[in-house]
């Protein structure tokens, strides 16, 4: 439904006659300005911010209509409806959207009962977790992740469709069921704003160089993963059309090489780009845009680089760095992961192009999800959670199409014959080729290859259960100790294999692959210091189908010669990026978090409360916020985010987006 239709069938439903005449009518106002605290550059972006930049400018308004109806008695109604406008966003985070945390109709529901069931239909948000700083249990609502984790959990929270109905029971407990409507979480640069259009970079139409569109760029909070897909400069989305631009260009030049004579880079069919990397030819130089002479005298390496140079996307990063190309160390740049694709493959990339696509569920399809809670005789609160959904993370998978959007099937040629002359240089490698059912073949001088990007949700089963009590302690007062647990079976997580993005295998170099997860989160809570709340979390993910095998694309164990551009593993979807050798997943993920909330002012009508977590692998993150009461209706706020701690951590990688906002509420 968009807005319009939101709006229609709002102002229908008011109309109606079902409802009392005089609804009760409030609202809320919010201003907010967001700064840098230090200069740098944010993930996917290519110009540097300046300390004490605004990034954030943004105008919001809340009118909540709430009434009763007269269809049954004790019905009731509410309407949430917000206006959104920030300034300083990018374009795709400006303005009211739907299913975001800017929805223009953030919730409209009616409460009846039937039976002994309490009945709430419409769009609204459910809360099962208690949490600090994440949401393990919250398995109905996706959420907005585009300021990452520093909204509060019922701004940032997508409200749905759906039914919700729960009933009291006889032994004191409460069952609730659902049906939902199924939406994804939405992160910078991984929305459904990205463009479906083909992606080209024709040399053979003329030689335009385009420029690459980076869907996070000027979010503050684009993650690695995400950029990796869709980024500017990292994001293979726009790497592949330049990279086919570039094959285009290896598989066509027709100038003299190292002094013989040759149609083009393809007399160097069997060498893989290592190895001409190495290769330190004399008596041929390389032309700005990319088409060799002999007037000049560089090495392999050099030649490669000069092909990629007239291209804004990451695809060589030092030619001079023979290292780099034998893969001994974490590479940084695209052709570096590739050092064990032969020239000959690169023909099946010839002015390759590049789709993004979607296969999202429609609205009439479901999520169900249920709880049980209940109190024992000892006063311990419990819950038992089963929800079949579609997981709220959007999946991306890879394939290689046609025109008519038929897969193609990548072949693999380890002969001699696939190499031609001199195949031993390519030891370890084959020679990749495309074809279609009927095995037509796609790349140089032939219709080139789509390598589609296709975003979907895939369905999981959660079985979740929390539990709280509290202690009485001598030293510490009342405890109260608490623990959340989740497992999750047919989740997904990317699969990288080394070995054969090393061969130029890219559909194989990234999968996505179900598997089973278990997360939970011990906490405690006591008050401290009169009346302050001192929270203290304990929370693990693991992965129960983590895959770390030293085996290379053909099933063969890797070698020492293989550096490590071999191997397959599961990778950290959140910070996985060519500038950090794809980062590898830790197969139980730990967090340390610990959390601090406090009245002040002579009566507490002020608060400031303080969240710290603690990342494995360095990773930092403090949030510090204020409230200060005005008067019965104002507010002013203030809150200051800092992400530090290694750089290829969740928290770390955002530590040019650490900031200082400050901001004003009026309720009325």
């Amino acid at each position: 439904m968009n807005s319009k239709l939101h709006t229609t069938v709002i102002t229908a439903f008011l109309a109606s006659g079902l409802v009392q005449a005089e609804p009760q009518i409030s609202g809320k106002f919010t201003v907010e300005n967001a700064q840098y605290t230090s200069a740098g550059t944010t993930i996917g972006d290519s110009v540097r911010h300046s300390d004490s930049e605004n990034f954030k400018n943004e105008i919001a308004a809340r009118i909540y209509v709430d009434g009763e109806m007269d269809f049954n008695e004790g019905s009731s109604y509410h309407v949430e409806l917000q206006g959104f406008k920030d300034s300083k966003a990018n374009d795709n985070n400006k303005n009211n959207e739907d299913y975001t945390q800017r929805d223009a109709l953030r919730e409209a529901y009616v409460d009846t009962n039937v039976g002994d069931w309490l009945v709430r239909a419409g769009k609204q948000q459910v809360v099962w977790g208690t949490a600090d700083g994440m949401k393990l249990l919250d398995l109905v609502n996706p959420t907005d992740f585009t300021e990452m984790a520093q909204n509060q959990m019922e701004d940032s929270r997508i409200p749905v469709w759906m039914l919700n109905a729960d009933r009291s029971l006889d032994d004191g407990g409460n069952f609730q069921f659902i049906v939902s409507q199924p939406r994804e979480n939405v992160f910078c640069g991984f929305d459904r704003n990205i463009s479906t259009t083909l992606r080209s970079n024709n040399l053979a139409t003329g030689g335009d160089l385009t420029t690459a569109k980076g869907h996070g760029q000027g979010c503050a909070f684009t993650l690695k993963g995400v950029d990796t897909i869709t980024g500017k400069s990292n994001g293979f989305l726009n790497i592949v059309p330049d990279l086919g631009s570039i094959a285009y260009g290896f598989s066509n030049n027709a100038d003299t090489l190292a002094g013989t004579t040759v149609g083009s880079l393809r007399g160097f069919t069997h060498y893989s780009l290592n190895a001409f990397a190495q290769d330190q030819a004399s008596g041929f130089g390389i032309n700005a845009n990319g088409t060799l002479n002999t007037t000049g005298s560089l090495d392999g390496a050099e030649v490669i680089a000069g092909f990629a140079a007239g291209y804004d996307t990451n695809l060589s990063d030092n030619a001079k760095n023979a290292q780099n190309w034998k893969a001994k160390t974490n590479p940084g740049s695209t052709f570096e992961y590739m050092g064990r694709t032969v020239f000959a493959t690169f023909d099946a990339f010839a002015n390759a192009l590049s789709q993004y696509k979607y296969d999202m569920p429609e609205n009439d399809e479901f999520d169900i999800a249920m709880r049980y809670k209940n109190t024992t005789e000892s006063g311990t609160n419990y819950s038992f959670n089963y929800s079949y959904n579609y997981d709220k993370n959007p999946v991306v998978d890879l394939a290689w199409k046609n025109q008519r959007g038929e897969t193609l099937t990548v072949n693999k040629d380890t002969t001699t014959n696939g190499f031609g002359a001199g195949a031993a240089s390519a030891v370890d490698s084959a020679y990749l080729y495309l074809t279609d059912s009927n095995s037509q073949r796609y790349g140089f001088g032939k219709s080139p290859a789509i390598l589609e990007f296709k975003q979907s949700l895939k369905r999981a089963h959660n079985i979740g259960a929390s539990m709280d009590t509290t202690v009485e302690t001598e030293t510490l007062g009342p405890v109260v100790l608490r623990a959340e647990a989740l497992y999750q079976k047919d989740v997904y997580s990317p699969i990288m294999d080394r070995g054969a993005l090393d061969i130029g295998d890219l559909v194989s170099g990234l999968k996505m692959q179900k598997g089973d997860k278990f997360k939970y989160v011990l906490g405690a809570d006591i008050t401290a210091l009169t009346n302050m709340m001192v929270s203290v979390q304990f929370i693990q993910e693991r992965n129960l189908d983590y895959i770390d095998q030293k085996v290379d694309w053909d099933g063969t164990a890797c070698t020492a010669a293989d550096g490590v551009n071999c191997g397959r593993y599961t990778a950290d979807f959140a910070t996985m990026h060519l500038t950090n050798g794809l980062n590898k997943a830790e197969e139980n993920k730990e967090f340390v978090s610990l959390y601090l909330s406090k009245p002040f002012g002579e009566s507490g009508q002020h608060r400031w409360n303080n969240i710290t977590i603690f990342e494995e692998n360095g990773g930092k993150w403090n949030r510090l916020d204020v409230e200060y009461t005005i008067d019965d209706n104002t507010i002013a706020t203030a809150e200051y985010n800092n992400y530090w701690g290694n750089e290829n951590t969740q928290f770390g990688q955002l530590s040019a987006s650490s900031n200082i906002q400050l901001g004003l509420k009026y309720s009325f």
